[in-house]
């Protein structure tokens, strides 16, 4: 019995310890990146101005070691080129789209390959696929979880090879979001599933990213959620380590930059060992045609966040008039080009100005975006 004893002490122990460093790791991440605004009369535009903090490595799939991965779409191929040339030549590397696992698979990677074939970079998709055709109310991940979507995630697979270059997926995004109604049970054997497909046939050159909606956490429904209970429903989806390669973010609502949600799921990732992407981002609730304002409140702590997280390691821009659909009209004019006092700053931003190493990695040629993918044999 003293040895049972001396056991179940020895174990308490241990999980006290691991519970403390975790704390320690999400204390650390958090004064990372509050610390950038602390000095400043203008704490968010303070946010920018810091010099970007030494990315961590964690080892996963199409992790770069020292940099951010820029990227863009969610857009029409006009707006993804506007944004290009924008800012050039910081191109990104990264290409937004958007698929359906019910949808005609083979037209859109038909597609797909067409758009990456006529880019003047090697770029590299960055893949949302869906698993309720668009509305919430037809979602269907338990269909896919219990193996009746193989065909289609056989159609996946060949898509996938017949781009022959490396690739993000993120299965079911924004799985917290009650607008695409996943339950989390069946949410997880879905995403297993479909992770498991892409492992199977893509080992080294696919990456999946399990991604997180903080605005879901953060609706007037919810009224503003404090973090340990954002972290209590993100628990509920997650699939496991062995099924995901990175964590994936969504910054759309200025509140989303700095709540206490999104610096708990940072810190989490972190903790894990995960890299983090902004997976999708754009300005929301202001214009670019009131610079000072959209640079204030958006752009200014987004690049903050980015800069001061060492764990994010690849960010999305939508860049995007958002008034011309009027479900979402009250989202304003997001396009960084259609400003001049934007542009300058968001320029400012992904230049690598700061500092004599890149902190971005963009478009570029094969070998350049294979060796910053680390499968060159890095």
């Amino acid at each position: 019995m003293k040895l049972v004893a001396r056991l179940a002490l020895l174990l308490c122990l241990a999980l006290a310890g691991i519970w403390a460093w975790h704390r320690w790791q999400r204390r650390a991440v958090d004064e990372s990146i509050m610390a950038n605004a602390a000095s400043a009369a203008t704490p968010l535009q303070a946010w920018a101005k810091a010099p970007p903090v030494k990315r961590a490595f964690y080892g996963r799939r199409l992790e770069p070691r020292d940099t951010v991965l820029h990227g863009a779409g969610q857009s029409d191929r006009q707006s993804f080129d506007a944004y290009s040339k924008a800012v050039a030549p910081a191109r990104p590397m990264l290409m937004m789209r958007y698929v359906d696992l019910h949808d005609d698979l083979p037209k859109f990677f038909e597609n797909l390959r067409a758009n990456l074939g006529a880019a003047q970079d090697y770029l590299i998709p960055q893949i949302g696929i869906s698993l309720n055709g668009g509305s919430g109310t037809h979602h269907y991940e338990t269909a896919t979880a219990a193996g009746k979507d193989d065909a289609a995630l056989e159609q996946i697979c060949s898509g996938l090879q017949s781009l022959a270059r490396p690739v993000f997926i993120r299965p079911g995004y924004e799985f917290n979001g009650p607008w695409n109604g996943y339950a989390a049970p069946s949410y997880v054997g879905a995403f297993r599933r479909i992770a498991d497909a892409i492992h199977r046939c893509i080992p080294q050159e696919a990456a999946v990213v399990w991604d997180w909606s903080p605005d879901a956490e953060l609706d007037q429904q919810r009224a503003g959620a404090p973090a340990a209970f954002a972290a209590a429903r993100w628990q509920q989806f997650y699939p496991g380590d062995a099924y995901v390669d990175w964590w994936g973010v969504n910054l759309f609502s200025p509140p989303t930059l700095s709540s206490a949600a999104t610096r708990e799921f940072l810190a989490e990732a972190d903790s894990r060992r995960f890299p983090v992407m902004i997976a999708e981002s754009t300005l929301r609730g202001a214009s670019v045609h009131d610079p000072h304002a959209a640079i204030d409140q958006w752009f200014a702590p987004y690049f903050g966040l980015l800069r001061g997280t060492k764990g994010i390691k690849a960010f999305c821009y939508i860049d995007w008039d958002w008034r011309i659909y009027p479900q979402w009209a009250d989202w304003g004019d997001a396009r960084i080009e259609s400003d001049a006092t934007v542009l300058e700053f968001y320029r400012s931003q992904v230049l690598n100005t700061s500092g004599s190493t890149p902190w971005l990695s963009g478009g570029a040629d094969r070998a350049t975006t294979r060796s910053v993918l680390r499968l060159d044999g890095r």
